[in-house]
């Protein structure tokens, strides 16, 4: 079994269009579509999350993410609440009161688990705030532009795998505000390396 510096490493060095072509195969909304549609998905949500990032710089400059966030006049919302092995998170955005919430005790375990594990020469752990706060912004846009691609991708779905409905994409968002937080931090590594590593980590976690 590799360990988890082989494992992080590994993700480290897939591009990052494998690495949402692995999100779309994985995701049980899009397993029927074809690699040509997949492939066009994330181009798109690529394109989409590239669009918005020169939209922030051409009207506020180059800036970091919080200064955006600001001027922007989205709220920040930093908690404390422990992660479990049955429920966690690293950010969220809530629509009802559009704020960014960031989880600092989920941060915490993740840079325990990088030091632990001797992964701070692979992941820039000192980004990994600013990346959070820059993927749940891109879901700030998708609520305030109803006409963004992310929002408009549906596919056809079912319900209790009878009734035939349709539905958004769910991962297509993902992808696109996963890139735009690489875009707008600058990040040397996919943000998914969070994720992974925080993962792999959790049977340090205690209830």
């Amino acid at each position: 079994m590799k360990s988890i510096r082989d494992q992080v490493c590994l993700l480290c060095n897939q591009s990052d269009f494998d690495i949402y072509m692995d999100m779309l195969d994985k995701d049980i909304s899009s397993h029927r579509l074809s690699k040509e549609i997949k492939k066009e998905i994330i181009e798109k949500s690529i394109l989409v999350a590239e669009e918005y990032y020169k939209k922030l710089v051409k009207e506020y400059g180059m800036c970091n993410i919080t200064k955006y966030v600001y001027r922007l006049g989205v709220p920040i919302d930093y908690v404390r609440e422990k992660p479990t092995k049955y429920y966690s998170y690293i950010g969220l955005f809530k629509e009802k009161t559009k704020t960014i919430t960031v989880n600092l005790e989920t941060i915490l375990q993740i840079k325990h688990i990088t030091s632990q594990f001797g992964l701070d020469d692979i992941v820039d752990i000192n980004m990994i705030k600013d990346v959070v706060i820059a993927h749940e912004l891109f879901h700030y846009f998708e609520l305030m532009n109803p006409s963004i691609y992310t929002n408009q991708k549906i596919i056809d779905a079912k319900i209790f795998g009878i009734i035939k409905t349709k539905s958004k994409l769910l991962v297509a968002g993902e992808v696109a505000a996963i890139h735009f937080s690489k875009l707008i931090t600058n990040l040397k590594h996919t943000p998914l390396v969070y994720n992974k590593t925080f993962a792999l980590g959790k049977n340090m976690l205690t209830n």
